[in-house]
């Protein structure tokens, strides 16, 4: 199996000089998944030379804003380089909630391409499944939902 995993941050709740915010990206057969989008994810992505065009699902495992924040800024760069292929964002609910309540206020109301948001549950369970592989979601225990991918 062909599978890679970068690192673009590991900092807590505040970023440093040296550290971004939450977020990987695991490659598997060529096909790159992000988990979670913290604030620096773009600038690692193109550090890295990741071809972050890819990129058609995000895992966002909990709400703190170190884990997300970086959500609108990638989504709206990609709106921006002409994005038209789906996206597929799997994380708690309100998380679309607050997708849409921010786009009914900023310009991200015309993206060019979906972004489809598929919920969270409180148990273990498949949400993603391709020919090679399958991502499974399970709870996990911390100050508020969290899921482990």
């Amino acid at each position: 199996m062909n599978f890679s995993l970068k690192i673009l941050g590991s900092s807590s709740a505040v970023p440093t000089a040296t550290r971004f915010l939450t977020a990987q990206l695991l490659t598997i057969h060529e096909e790159p998944l992000l988990i979670d989008c913290g604030e620096g994810t773009q600038i690692q992505l193109r550090r890295y030379k990741t071809n972050f065009g890819k990129i058609n699902k995000i895992f966002i495992s909990h709400l703190h804003g170190d884990h997300y924040f970086g959500l609108f800024g990638l989504l709206s760069s990609y709106s921006l380089s002409g994005r038209t292929s789906d996206m597929h964002i799997f994380a708690d609910k309100k998380l679309e909630q607050y997708f849409n309540s921010s786009c009914s206020l900023i310009d991200l109301q015309t993206l060019g391409f979906k972004v489809i948001f598929h919920h969270l549950e409180d148990e273990h369970k498949q949400i993603c499944e391709t020919k090679n592989f399958s991502v499974e979601s399970f709870p996990l225990n911390h100050s508020i939902k969290t899921w482990g991918f």
